[in-house]
Formats: C-alpha cells, sequence, structure tokens
C-alpha cells in the first residue's frame, strides 16, 4: 500500500469511526484541532444532505430531533458511496427498526425517499395512443405493457402524503396521524414528481404490469362485476397514457 492510499484510509477512519492514526500524518501544531474541523465538516454536510432528502420529515420532528436522529442513522450507515445521494437510502427502513418510532413517520421518510427516486429515474420513450392505435387486433391479448422507470408504488396506513404535499405547498402542516390504508402511484411528468392515490384493482393492475402479465390477463383480473373487465382495462390504460406512465416497447 503506497503513501497516498494510507494516508487516505487513515483519514477515512478519522471521518467515520473516530480513529486517530490519520494524527501521525499531520504535520505542525493543534492536530485534534484540525481534524475536528474536517469531521465536524463531514458529519454537517451529510446531516444537510439528509435534511434535504427528508425535508418533512425534518419538519414534523423539528431541527434538533432530526439531527440527532439523522447522526443516530448515519453511525448505522456510514455513507459507502462516492456520492452523497445515496446516503439516505436505507433511512425509512433503519426508521422502521428503532422501537420509539412511530409507523406514520416511517411511512414519511420512505414516501419522500421514493419521491427522490422518481425525480432521479432514467428517462425513456413514452408509449403513446397513436402507437397502440395501429396495433393489430389479434395483438392485444398478448401485448405486455412497460411502467416507466419513474413510476413508484406504495402502501400507507397514514396520512403522510398530505403532510408531505402540504409541506410542498408552503401550506400548515396537518399533524402525522394514522388513517384508512391507502395505495399510492408516485411519477414524473414534465420534469415535475406528481402523486395520486390508487383504488385497490389499478395498484395491483400496475404491479402486474411490472412483471409482466399480459393485456388479457388484465381485463381478467379487472373483470368486477363480470362484464366489466375490458372496459375497466381500457379505461385505466388510457389514464396511464395521459400520465405517461407507460414506455414504448
Amino acid at each position: 500500500m503506497n503513501a497516498l492510499v494510507t494516508t487516505q484510509t487513515a483519514m477515512l477512519g478519522w471521518l467515520l469511526h473516530g480513529d486517530s492514526d490519520i494524527a501521525a500524518c499531520v504535520d505542525g501544531d493543534a492536530v485534534p484541532h484540525r481534524l475536528r474541523i474536517y469531521a465536524d465538516a463531514y458529519r454537517l454536510r451529510l446531516l444537510e444532505v439528509l435534511g434535504n432528502d427528508f425535508p418533512v420529515s425534518k419538519s414534523v420532528l423539528g431541527d434538533a430531533a432530526f439531527d440527532e436522529t439523522a447522526l443516530d442513522y448515519l453511525r448505522a450507515h456510514p455513507s459507502t458511496r462516492p456520492s452523497a445521494r445515496y446516503v439516505g437510502h436505507a433511512f425509512a427502513g433503519w426508521l422502521a427498526q428503532q422501537r420509539n418510532v412511530p409507523r406514520r413517520l416511517c411511512e414519511l421518510a420512505h414516501f419522500e425517499w421514493l419521491h427522490g427516486e422518481s425525480f432521479d429515474a432514467a428517462e425513456a420513450p413514452r408509449l403513446s395512443i397513436d402507437t397502440l392505435s395501429v396495433l393489430p387486433a389479434d395483438a392485444w391479448p398478448t401485448l405486455r405493457l412497460q411502467r416507466h422507470p419513474a413510476a413508484r408504488l406504495l402502501t400507507m396506513t397514514s396520512n403522510a402524503a398530505d403532510v408531505a404535499q402540504a409541506h410542498a405547498s408552503d401550506a400548515p402542516l396537518p399533524v402525522l396521524s394514522d388513517a384508512a390504508t391507502s395505495h399510492l402511484l408516485l411519477w414524473r411528468h414534465q420534469g415535475e414528481v406528481c402523486w395520486r392515490r390508487l383504488e385497490a384493482d389499478e395498484a395491483d393492475a400496475l404491479n402486474a404490469i411490472k412483471t409482466g402479465e399480459s393485456f388479457a390477463w388484465l381485463c381478467e383480473q379487472l373483470n368486477d362485476p363480470p362484464g366489466n373487465g375490458a372496459l375497466r382495462a381500457v379505461s385505466l390504460l388510457k389514464r396511464w397514457l395521459t400520465d405517461g406512465l407507460l414506455i414504448a416497447p
């Protein structure tokens, strides 16, 4: 191991774990104080990143409580990638493992992370009505639709999405509370992340698309009441095309 790698490894040990080996590589006086500047700056930068990724959770908890929680998370999940974009990837799951954290706060953090994922997701050519209009009739039963990479589905038992919506609108935040189970869809449209609640059958259908089920299968599953399957499938398809939820094959 060359000298540069040795120094970099020692510096990483100091930043992440407080290991003092790096002190031997530093010349001059006040070494602990000078090293502390780097450690504090690194920690504060990651707290800033988490605060930007989870602004609603921070508003609900308050600055001090959020920073304390975020520091505990960083101790359990130190950053492992060059980009700070991914430092909060396990935050919602980690919150769910803490005994004193209510489920509704975990759902809020999960919603915020999926919001960021949807915004950052890769672009792909959108499927259009014109493309489907020339599809032969005998091709429809075996047609397999594909969801856009920015689409995200989740199930919630709280009003976390409404709290996030109020925060985005600079409106007073409602109290984060439990609510009836709901299915939510997040997607990106014209550069902005949108979300809406889904009926259970639409949520099932969008999940089925991801697993590669055919259009005939969708019609069969949506056939409640009997005889309504094709009409319901076409209605949902029109909505998905309008929202830009599907990509061209």
